[in-house]
């Protein structure tokens, strides 16, 4: 499941070209270490709050720019990306709006975000065995969307929003440059 996620989002960044990339969240670097090896000759930028994810993320995507960084606060210039990257972050920080903005900042006005598909992620979970206490909700998860959630989100910041499965995941493509 998670080897089709990454494949699919990886798909959708291959398929919007960019030439400068940032991760928002990159954790301990897969998808970057993915988007790199479609992408020989993009520029990567992944940032994470916790350092030891970063130093991690070192190992394997030795040529990124890799950050200690809060998602709420980016450390760069308006538009500095051709697209941004959030995967499996939104349901972890007190204000996702917040960090949507600085996403749309940031970037030039494409986005791909994913998040777990609730309650097809808890319900997952609990058939595993997981969480059992939190009835399969995982800890540090304070967000939880549905597809129509994630799309009335997404879409308060204007443009165009195409959001698609893999489950148990929700991936959307966010192109703010086709704002209505």
């Amino acid at each position: 499941l998670v080897r089709e996620f990454r494949a699919q989002v990886v798909a959708l960044v291959v398929q919007a070209a960019p030439t400068r990339l940032l991760e928002v969240g990159c954790g301990q670097g897969w998808l970057l270490r993915d988007i790199a090896a479609a992408l020989p000759d993009i520029r990567l930028t992944g940032i994470d709050i916790r350092p030891e994810a970063i130093e991690f993320a070192r190992s394997l995507v030795p040529d990124a720019d890799l950050r200690v960084v809060d998602a709420g606060s980016l450390p760069f210039s308006d538009h500095e990306f051709d697209l941004v990257v959030c995967s499996e972050v939104l349901e972890h920080v007190d204000d996702p709006k917040a960090v949507l903005r600085e996403i749309d900042r940031v970037s030039r006005g494409r986005s791909v975000v994913s998040v777990p598909d609730e309650p097809l992620f808890w319900t997952a979970n609990l058939l595993r065995g997981k969480y059992l206490s939190t009835w399969g909700n995982c800890p540090g998860h304070i967000h939880h969307w549905s597809r129509r959630g994630l799309e009335r989100l997404l879409r308060s910041g204007g443009g165009a929003v195409n959001v698609s499965r893999s489950v148990p995941w929700l991936i959307a493509k966010v192109n703010r440059d086709a704002r209505n």
